[in-house]
């Protein structure tokens, strides 16, 4: 029986709280048949189930006004440690593509540079080693913690009357991508262009969440909100394996080849998603946006 499609967001005229509570128990039961599948390619189960963590997790920073903070602190953390079960697997897989990309792109002299690495990491990195059934247990276990963690959300979620409203939430998440843009520019380090990164993927859910009225131009707003998080998930992907290669390949002389390549294609990354945030903003201000939107 396949998995039921779930649209992520608050219905028109509804009350916020138990549309909360629906969208948890929508996300938990989601997780639940992920963990019960028993066919199909492992790795992308835990690709959708990593992305159901972090749906949920945009949703307890919505809710935080409602929530207690040693609850909001308590789920935030079992959230992590549910995402950390399959973090290796998660950077196994983008090391893989990665290194394929730089190969379908590089010139011809450069692919017997790239092909002999790949082979190296894949050999020699413990996670490729891992079997089916071992990622399942993994997902199986993260499932379960992410089901908790819902069953715990529902249960404790608070009355109407401290229920944050939606406008706001979602200008507070827009300055907090602003913020987050303006320090990785300054820095230009990957730990700050991956924190810019998360904001926007939480600002992207939030939009989809939240269902901004139709003159707000939702959709023009989520595709580019959704081009910016790409990007910029391209850029974490360059440093992943930069970061790997240094632990796994560091005597092929290969290495350093590849890490220039990853380089030169991390520099354009950059370049075009400070491009799209800047007309992100530039459509924000000329949209005619309520001041809870603006930037």
């Amino acid at each position: 029986m396949p998995l039921p499609i779930l649209t992520y967001a608050f219905r028109p005229q509804k009350k916020i709280k138990p549309e909360f509570r629906r969208i948890v128990g929508e996300i938990a039961a989601r997780g639940q048949g992920l963990a019960r599948l028993s066919r199909g390619p492992a790795d992308e189960a835990i690709h959708e189930a990593r992305l159901l963590i972090k749906r949920l997790r945009a949703l307890l920073w919505f809710a935080q006004p409602a929530l207690d903070a040693e609850r909001y602190g308590q789920t935030k953390t079992e959230l992590r440690k549910a995402a950390g079960l399959m973090s290796g697997q998660r950077d196994f897989a983008v090391i893989k593509k990665t290194l394929a990309d730089l190969a379908e792109k590089a010139k011809p002299n450069d692919h017997t540079t790239l092909e002999p690495v790949a082979r190296h990491f894949v050999k020699n990195s413990p996670v490729g080693a891992t079997t089916d059934n071992a990622l399942r247990r993994e997902l199986r276990q993260a499932m379960g913690i992410l089901g908790q963690t819902a069953a715990d959300l529902k249960r404790h979620a608070s009355g109407d009357d401290v229920w944050p409203s939606p406008d706001k939430r979602l200008a507070k998440a827009f300055h907090a991508t602003r913020r987050a843009e303006k320090k990785a520019r300054r820095s230009r380090s990957d730990a700050d262009f991956h924190a810019w990164r998360k904001k926007a993927k939480r600002l992207l859910y939030l939009l989809e969440l939240t269902e901004p009225k139709p003159a707000r131009s939702p959709n023009h707003l989520i595709k580019r909100v959704a081009k910016l998080q790409d990007s910029l998930g391209l850029i974490h992907d360059c440093a992943v394996v930069q970061e790997h290669l240094g632990r796994i390949a560091p005597a092929l002389t290969a290495a350093s080849r590849i890490l220039s390549l990853l380089a030169k294609k991390k520099a354009k990354l950059e370049k075009k998603a400070v491009k799209i945030a800047r007309k992100l903003s530039g459509s924000l201000a000329s949209d005619n946006k309520p001041a809870s939107f603006a930037l």
